[in-house]
């Protein structure tokens, strides 16, 4: 049994493969745009697809946590008494260290398709305009992925709005004026 996420992940590899005309198997290191190379030998395409693999887990892993991190951080700015320069200092600086992590994959990444593809013969421009795709995404899952999204967006809205209203100040009523004019003895 295959999880959705390593589906998901095994497409992302996917869009980093293509065909040229004669059927010879092609790797974009950086998708559509950019350097494209030759791959002829399947364990040379083997080791490309494990270690692209990996590179976007890695991305994955690192975005979804910082992503929930800026959604429970947007409520937190919205219904808290801290300072906001405290709150804000603090978000900026996970937003760095997002960037950081990021900035870093993406280096590693880099670096090790430049040793994967030194060995392989790259595709002229003209060629490149030819080339398409190993395999077709499957248009089911599109419009289940946009439904789910929508959804998801939803329930967020939902989710914010009633946490707004539930962190507003209610009006309690008043206590009864004392009308009395006897001293109040203590």
């Amino acid at each position: 049994m295959t999880f959705p996420f390593t589906k998901a992940m095994d497409r992302h590899v996917d869009g980093h493969f293509q065909k040229d005309p004669s059927g010879r198997l092609v790797f974009l290191p950086t998708g559509r745009k950019g350097k494209a190379y030759f791959v002829d030998s399947k364990s040379d395409e083997e080791k490309i697809r494990a270690f692209v693999k990996m590179y976007r887990i890695a991305v994955e892993l690192v975005s979804w946590p910082l992503t929930l991190a800026t959604y429970v951080w947007i409520v937190d700015f919205t219904t808290a008494a801290y300072k906001w320069t405290t709150v804000l200092g603090i978000a900026s600086f996970f937003f760095l260290l997002f960037l950081l992590s990021l900035w870093i994959l993406w280096t590693s990444y880099k670096q090790t398709v430049q040793a994967f593809t030194s060995s392989l013969t790259e595709v002229e421009p003209d060629l490149k305009s030819q080339l398409s795709d190993v395999s077709a995404p499957p248009r089911r899952l599109r419009v289940l992925a946009l439904v789910g999204l929508f959804a998801s967006i939803a329930l967020l809205a939902m989710g914010l709005i009633l946490m707004t209203r539930r962190s507003s100040p209610s009006k309690l009523p008043c206590p009864p004026k004392n009308n009395s004019t006897r001293p109040v003895s203590g």
